[in-house]
């Protein structure tokens, strides 16, 4: 049966995939009206570089500033605020000295650059993907919703995929400081990086560590020239604080693709203290099963170690206390590592299919739409995210493999 349904989607996969990236490029033109007047989180970053620009950076974290700041291109109640670190202002910096509009179409093409440079990285560490086309990796990726939310919204989340992307094509080559250099880099969502370092650190690869936390000094340093000391120490509380306030530009929980969505996103559940002690003992037992399962394999050969990858990127986005739809950008990586993963071992059966079923909903832009605008429950991805994390945990840990036929 599931030949039959891999036999099925492989043959319908540019069909469906075309029309995927057609649906989302529709919807893309049906609100672009919005987006350019600054309904997307792209005028937070334009606003960031506005402040640094302007010889603000010291108030960077102010609310006085972040939200007094006139604006010609918004049309909404209230600006999104800026809560990313202070070093990533300098990369919208130069934007901001455009019109909000240009500036937005510039970062897409740099974007869609970056979604292009990890095609090209991807082929050239990846054997069973060099001879596919570059515009194939284009129309799956946008063909992928988180991918296609980052072009609506004028998002950062390609430009972490990319770094990621190289750390990836770095740890292949055994340059595990490199990757850790690259991982730093994509820090100003380090929600998802730290996991990962963690994981690997717990797995043995330490010496990511090596290039990981001299260039987060370095990033520190840069952050405290750029806003100072105060507005550093301000920034933890001034994030926390919109974050878990709707009416400041906080997502509801009910739109977070992760644990901390999935558990407390509820209107039957009391928020307070004790729902978030069962978010974060959801997230620690997620993350210490993937350590126990990842750390039962070597990581030295290209299976173990593709897998291994692929379970730090899901469970970090399951674990990460703040992760919105683009920010599932990240799981490209898994996607593309577990198919040569599969075609690696196509003669199993279970090897070739079962670690992709779960996250077949995660392909799906219509569903993606549905469970976004009407219903408002995109906490509920999380559970295949969960299903896909212990089927790559099963593989890592040998129950999977111990049964099939080896290649």
């Amino acid at each position: 049966m599931n030949n039959a349904v891999g036999l099925f989607l492989v043959r319908t996969r540019w069909l469906w995939l075309g029309s995927f990236a057609l649906l989302n490029v529709a919807m893309l033109w049906y609100l672009h009206d919005q987006i350019l007047h600054g309904y997307g989180d792209f005028s937070a970053l334009y606003r960031a570089g506005e402040i640094v620009r302007s010889g603000q950076a010291a108030h960077l974290y102010d609310p006085a500033l972040q939200w007094n700041l006139p604006h010609q291109f918004w049309r909404g109640p209230l600006p999104l605020p800026f809560i990313h670190p202070p070093f990533e202002a300098l990369i919208f910096w130069p934007l901001s000295s455009l019109t909000y509009r240009n500036a937005f179409f510039v970062w897409d093409a740099v974007c869609l650059s970056m979604l292009l440079g990890t095609g090209i990285t991807l082929r050239s560490c990846i054997a069973e993907f060099r001879g596919v086309a570059l515009w194939k990796f284009m129309v799956c990726g946008l063909a992928f919703f988180p991918v296609f939310m980052c072009l609506l919204e004028g998002q950062d989340s390609i430009l972490q995929l990319l770094c990621c992307t190289l750390a990836l094509r770095a740890m292949k080559r055994e340059s595990d400081a490199l990757a850790g250099c690259w991982l730093a880099l994509a820090s100003f969502k380090f929600q998802f990086t730290v996991p990962i370092i963690a994981l690997f650190f717990l797995w043995r690869r330490r010496r990511l560590v090596l290039g990981f936390l001299p260039l987060i000094l370095v990033l520190v340093l840069v952050s405290l020239e750029i806003s100072g000391l105060r507005s550093f120490i301000d920034y933890p509380e001034f994030a926390l604080r919109v974050v878990e306030t709707k009416r400041l530009g906080g997502v509801p929980l009910s739109l977070l693709p992760n644990l901390h969505g999935l558990v407390v996103g509820w209107s039957a559940i009391p928020k307070g203290w004790p729902a978030m002690a069962l978010a974060l003992a959801a997230s620690a037992s997620l993350f210490g099963i993937a350590a126990a399962r990842g750390g039962m394999a070597d990581g030295l050969s290209g299976d173990d170690f593709d897998l291994q990858f692929s379970l730090a990127v899901v469970v970090a986005v399951l674990v990460a206390w703040q992760t919105n739809i683009h920010d599932l950008s990240l799981l490209s990586l898994p996607l593309v590592l577990l198919i040569s993963y599969g075609l690696r071992n196509r003669d199993s059966e279970r090897s070739t299919f079962h670690l992709l079923f779960p996250a077949l909903p995660l392909l799906v832009s219509p569903l993606w739409m549905i469970l976004w605008l009407p219903l408002g429950r995109v906490n509920l991805v999380a559970i295949p995210m969960i299903w896909w994390a212990w089927k790559i945990g099963e593989e890592l840990s040998g129950g999977a493999r111990n049964v099939t036929a080896p290649t």
